[in-house]
């Protein structure tokens, strides 16, 4: 079955055309200024050739935040004729600021297409001109279509150029999806439950479960071509895959001592990488206390060689006192002597020799007490 809304520019679907900007104002550029410009499908996970960079300064960037403005911009040469494939009412047309605003019939949405002229006036027949892109948009930009919808519920504009209608493709139990972007694969419907793994681009998944509406997502049950399962949001990063793929083996269902065995295996991978953390800190530390054992025995040496010299010090100063003693000795006897002597011979003489000798003494005290 086709998509029931689809944009044409020169009879081309705008999903398969170039686009410069997307809703989030993003858009890829090299250093010489020249675009990179990707199909809409692709161009949040395209491969960026060398020496383009992606910027997220883009005119539509003040419009992030506002789930009520999300356009998109096409890269298309000026006189390019915009048509679609059912009728749709011109209910708006601004000539000074080159939109012209359609509602296709039957429905209430309200399609704005930006920097164009040579507008249509009410009922505007399939496949017929609704407007052409202008040679210059007024914000002065190279002609392009910025392509967006006014009805202030938030609709995304994405949606009907790569879906045919605002409402996404809902998914049910049974279905293949394939990933298009990276997303987080939780172990429960809910954004509080533990993250198990990020989403592979191009991996594929059969929803077993689902789906359960939670903090604003809609949830769903996948298992995986490796047996792991896990749930993720529709955040718009996986699509129904039609690519024929073998059927994953689906587990029977685990009971409650092997889902908790599951749940320990999870905590424990984490205390695993906390403990290799820890023991590499203890190697560290071992590290650093070798080194202190070996600088303390260092020390411990040099004080054992300090303590052996001070031993010999001790040893030649024992020695010398003992000649002083010696010396002291023998000075007295030869004091006692000469006394002696003088008191036989009555006589007031001094001999010379004595005070030589008193000379010798206390040189050798002055050296003991050093």
């Amino acid at each position: 079955m086709g998509k029931k809304y689809v944009v044409y520019a020169n009879g081309k679907d705008l999903a398969e055309l170039p686009v410069t900007q997307n809703e989030n104002g993003k858009y890829y550029r090299n250093s010489a200024k020249k675009y990179f410009t990707p199909k809409l499908a692709d161009f949040d996970n395209v491969k960026l050739p060398v020496g383009y960079k992606m910027y997220t300064d883009g005119s539509h960037a003040r419009h992030i935040n506002n789930p009520n403005r999300n356009p998109i911009d096409i890269s298309l040469v000026a006189g390019t004729v915009i048509t679609m494939n059912v009728d749709v009412n011109v209910v708006g047309i601004n000539s000074t600021e080159d939109w012209i605003k359609v509602t296709p019939v039957g429905s209430n949405y309200k399609i704005v297409f930006v920097h164009t002229y040579q507008f249509s006036k009410g009922l505007v027949k399939a496949g017929n001109a609704i407007c052409k892109v202008a040679p210059k948009s007024v914000t002065g930009y190279d002609p392009h279509l910025h392509i967006d919808e006014w009805s202030n519920r938030g609709l995304k504009i994405r949606d009907l150029i790569l879906n045919g209608d605002f409402n996404m493709v809902t998914f049910k139990i049974g279905d293949k999806i394939k990933f298009i972007g990276v997303q987080n694969i939780r172990s429960g419907s809910g954004t509080e439950y533990k993250i198990l793994r990020d989403s592979v681009v191009g991996e594929v998944a059969t929803i077993k479960d689902g789906p359960r509406e939670s903090d604003n997502y809609t949830w769903y049950d996948c298992i995986f071509s490796n047996g792991s399962t896990g749930w993720v949001a529709d955040v718009k990063k996986f699509v129904l895959d039609n690519t024929p793929i073998q059927d994953p083996v689906i587990p029977p269902e685990q009971t409650e001592c092997e889902k908790e065995v599951e749940r320990l295996k999870t905590e424990n991978k984490g205390l695993t990488n906390e403990l290799t953390a820890l023991k590499s800190q203890v190697e560290k530390l071992e590290n650093e206390l070798k080194l202190q054992k070996d600088r303390v025995a260092f020390l411990e040496d040099s004080l054992k060689e300090r303590d052996k010299e001070i031993k010999e010090l001790q040893v030649s100063f024992d020695t010398l006192k003992i000649e002083r003693d010696r010396l002291e000795k023998e000075k007295l006897e030869i004091q006692e002597q000469f006394d002696k002597y003088k008191q036989e011979n009555n006589s007031s003489f001094v001999n010379p020799f004595v005070k030589v000798f008193d000379k010798i003494i206390d040189f050798i005290k002055r050296k003991v007490v050093k």
